[in-house]
């Protein structure tokens, strides 16, 4: 992170990082199941971001161009606040193709594209989202719900960004994740978006995880 603030100390980012790798492994199961196929994904890249630093951070790293696609929703608990996933590029297409392989849906429905690209993609990132921060949430001695996952077009998407990253003092986890299919690789960038009490819990609860193991 080449950011402004110091959110967390690099055993504590360690700590987030292993932590994250096992609610993939989670979420990658979980989407296993829905489409009868082996994958992995993995999370190459996290960074914590003070809010002053999120939109640089998606202008370098992120090419927010028409051709892409992202999905919104709320938990809360101790561990609360927003995610957002964003596939970029004609990834969600990827996944959509991938998705009608095992289930017919192009072929038997008749339905139109687009349509079914927002369906897919709130399914996909409903199993992600939810498994993910599930298992953060019960690895750190936490339970969340949720509100029902939102789809955001490619004319909505630039203002639902401004709205989402623009609260003073909140902060974001990003990863950067990869999702490994037998034929392709797509990848997609989740932001977990808290305001400081969360940020305040999260690295007690890393703390007393970290307990464990001294």
């Amino acid at each position: 992170m080449n950011g402004q603030v110091q959110l967390m100390t690099a055993l504590e980012k360690d700590a987030l990082q292993e932590i994250m790798n096992i609610s993939f492994g989670q979420a990658a199961a979980d989407l296993s199941d829905v489409i009868d196929q082996y994958l992995t994904l993995t999370v190459p890249q996290i960074a914590l971001l003070d809010y002053r630093e999120i939109f640089q951070f998606i202008k370098n790293e992120i090419s927010v161009g028409n051709d892409m696609s992202m999905v919104k929703q709320f938990f809360s608990g101790r561990f609360s606040g927003s995610s957002v996933l964003i596939l970029p590029h004609g990834e969600g297409k990827k996944l959509l193709q991938m998705f009608d392989e095992h289930t017919g849906t192009l072929k038997d429905s008749g339905c139109d594209m687009a349509v079914l690209e927002k369906e897919t993609l709130i399914e996909i990132s409903n199993i992600i989202m939810g498994a993910c921060i599930s298992k953060i949430a019960e690895l750190l001695g936490d339970v969340v719900t949720y509100s029902p996952p939102r789809y955001f077009a490619q004319d909505q998407i630039h203002k639902t960004l401004e709205e989402s990253f623009a609260e003073k003092d909140s902060f974001a986890i990003y990863f950067k994740t990869v999702f490994h299919f037998q034929e392709f690789n797509a990848s997609g960038f989740l932001f977990l978006i808290c305001d400081p009490s969360t940020l305040e819990w999260l690295k007690k609860s890393i703390e007393d995880y970290l307990s464990q193991y001294t």
